[in-house]
């Protein structure tokens, strides 16, 4: 099979500045990744911040209102509220990477080994990358001023800059990290949210972003080998009493970031106009099925290593038995922290545990103390949530 190769961009120098003034301020560790990155990563292609494309799966629109119609090559021939709503997915996917770098920078020196913590820094790197990709998006195609506002890309790549944890998109980006940990279970849980989005988003309409996909799937690979394979490298450790965190701390970060990385999906009965428009290829249900069988399966294979590592003894056969009755770790409830249903003033709140069971709402404060970890419940975003209850 012929290999194909990324096409390379760098944007106006006018942003191409602004996103290294942005990284120095926010990423100063770019220059230590860069040092040492044939140490970690060796045989790999050192990273260069430019926008990729490669070429789009399907030339044609293959599903929705306008299927069968070559994919719109400028943005003026979008019209109307798809036009504003490419901006709007677009948006949301450059605040996910500049924000998750702005989380990360804060605890990745406390990574519990030189290999965890180098691997959240090229994380981070890509995540710039993949933010440059979006500016590329949007800064080299004139047309958006089709709208009749003629620095609506250029405005809005300056509120991107603006942005800082507790004014990005999506809520997941706007929770202060307060442990390596927190690196790790993000990369897993909410990481593989941008897996899915990125696959939906391979048959985008507008032809730029769909050009964008492949290259920021090539990397988003990492992301998650790199979440899962140190996540089960903590939590086999923290079974056999090894490292600085016990389960029950794995457990917690993981009744946090799996409520988040669930809502960055978008309401269940939601995402049909995202389907019209070829902007994305399945719903907003069928994209959080498929990511909850997934990690499902995740979790399956983290339990049977936790008990392979306390049971050396144990044939395969009999761990797969052994799992049916001891299930070390767990996924939450999908009504467990629903933040968003919470803050819906229109209908009546309702909160429920790890197990689904709804609780009282004056019970519920003393409840999270229980199952969050308690750094988390005095961040700022923490803090917000909980006063919600406060009798």
């Amino acid at each position: 099979m012929e290999r194909i190769i990324d096409q390379q961009f760098t944007i106006a120098p006018k942003y191409h500045q602004a996103l290294l003034d942005w990284q120095a301020k926010h990423f100063p560790d770019m220059a230590l990744l860069d040092k040492y990155w044939d140490k970690h990563f060796p045989g790999e292609k050192p990273f260069v911040l430019c926008a990729k494309t490669n070429p789009v799966k399907n030339d044609l629109i293959m599903q929705g209102k306008y299927r069968g119609r070559a994919k719109f090559q400028q943005a003026r021939d979008m019209r109307g509220s798809m036009l504003y709503q490419a901006l709007r997915i677009i948006k949301a996917q450059c605040s996910t990477e500049l924000g998750s770098i702005q989380q990360h920078v804060d605890t990745v020196d406390a990574s519990h080994s030189d290999y965890a913590r180098f691997s959240v820094l090229r994380i981070m790197a890509e995540e710039l990358r993949h933010a440059y990709q979006m500016f590329w998006v949007l800064s080299h195609d004139s047309s958006w001023a089709s709208t009749g506002d003629k620095r609506i890309a250029d405005n809005l790549m300056d509120e991107l800059l603006a942005m800082d944890t507790g004014s990005h998109v999506l809520d997941a980006f706007n929770i202060n990290f307060t442990d390596a940990l927190d690196n790790i279970a993000f990369a897993c849980f909410i990481d593989r949210v941008g897996k899915f989005q990125l696959s939906m988003q391979e048959e985008f309409a507008y032809a730029p972003m769909s050009a964008s996909m492949r290259p920021m799937l090539k990397e988003e690979a990492f992301h998650l080998k790199t979440g899962w394979e140190v996540l089960r490298e903590i939590a086999v450790n923290a079974s056999l009493g090894i490292g600085q965190w016990q389960l029950a701390d794995v457990q917690k970060k993981i009744n946090l970031w799996y409520p988040r990385a669930l809502e960055m999906f978008g309401n269940s009965e939601g995402g049909e106009s995202n389907l019209q428009f070829s902007f994305k290829t399945i719903s907003n249900a069928e994209a959080i099925q498929g990511y909850i069988k997934e990690v499902e399966s995740l979790m399956q294979s983290l339990n049977a290593s936790i008990i392979a590592a306390q049971h050396p003894d144990l044939s395969r056969s009999a761990i797969k038995e052994r799992l049916l009755i001891d299930s070390p770790l767990y996924l939450p409830s999908t009504r467990f922290l629903r933040i968003r249903a919470a803050s819906d003033t229109t209908s009546a709140q309702r909160v429920f545990d790890v197990r689904g069971k709804e609780l009282a709402l004056v019970d519920y404060s003393r409840y999270l103390q229980q199952v969050l970890p308690e750094k988390f419940l005095r961040t700022d975003f923490g803090r917000q949530y909980l006063a919600q209850f406060a009798s």
